[in-house]
């Protein structure tokens, strides 16, 4: 993980995240990017623990199986196709299809508010984390026009100012990306875990959307207990 790349290619940006040089090669300092490691899972478990979304994305060769994991272990969605662009954007048009559900505070379904999603906007997610910032620039580039904070794998010939929060190490190697991943999954699913704690004891950690629920006898209640709508598939 700490092996960057060719003094040649590298950004003057990432000068910072760099310990030294061996054989023509920009060496990262390890303890830098533990640092940024361990800032990175508080945001993730901070997310996920006022019941956040958040879409891990990886679309080299090899990283789908740590992607999958991490967001399954997280709670979130996962993306290693290619990104759409517009997918922010123009949700309600390149998402329309996607099947969403409503949970409760311990994440399971409520049923009867399917009528009440259709009329909802496309969910875009709280947090995403980029295991290959290169290759999804554009996507980047579109959460920051729409707020959408990021956590991304800088290389040293990477733009660090393209994410959020950045986590200087070696994406080239899929070994580092696939701890970098399964931590920040960790991070995650001790967030949900926390969330479902308090939520026993009564304190629910966000602020619930309320939908109209028709009754059979064609009456109107409100449901207040209801979580923010997530996506019902793995895949963002």
């Amino acid at each position: 993980s700490h092996l960057g790349h060719s003094t040649s290619l590298w950004n003057p940006l990432n000068s910072r995240y760099i310990f030294g040089i061996r054989s023509g090669i920009h060496i990262i300092s390890l303890d830098v990017t533990a640092a940024h490691l361990r800032r990175a899972c508080r945001v993730v478990s901070g997310v996920t623990e006022r019941g956040g979304l958040v879409l891990f994305v990886g679309t080299r060769k090899g990283q789908d199986r740590c992607v999958v994991n991490a967001a399954k272990l997280a709670g979130g969605c996962h993306l290693f196709e290619r990104w759409t662009p517009g997918s922010i954007t123009n949700g309600h048009q390149i998402l329309g299809r996607c099947k969403m559900k409503v949970v409760d505070e311990f994440d399971q379904p409520i049923p009867g508010l399917e009528n009440e999603l259709l009329e909802r906007p496309v969910l875009k997610p709280d947090l995403v984390v980029c295991l290959n910032p290169l290759e999804n620039w554009n996507m980047l580039h579109e959460c920051g026009l729409h707020g959408v904070p990021t956590i991304g794998i800088i290389d040293t010939d990477a733009n660090p100012t393209w994410v959020t929060y950045t986590i200087p190490a070696n994406d080239d190697s899929l070994r580092c990306v696939q701890l970098v991943a399964g931590v920040l999954g960790k991070a995650g699913e001790e967030g949900q875990r926390r969330r479902r704690e308090r939520a026993k004891r009564g304190d629910v950690t966000y602020q619930p959307e309320e939908f109209e629920l028709k009754t059979k006898e064609g009456e109107m209640k409100t449901g207040g207990d209801e979580e923010a709508v997530h996506h019902a598939g793995g895949s963002g």
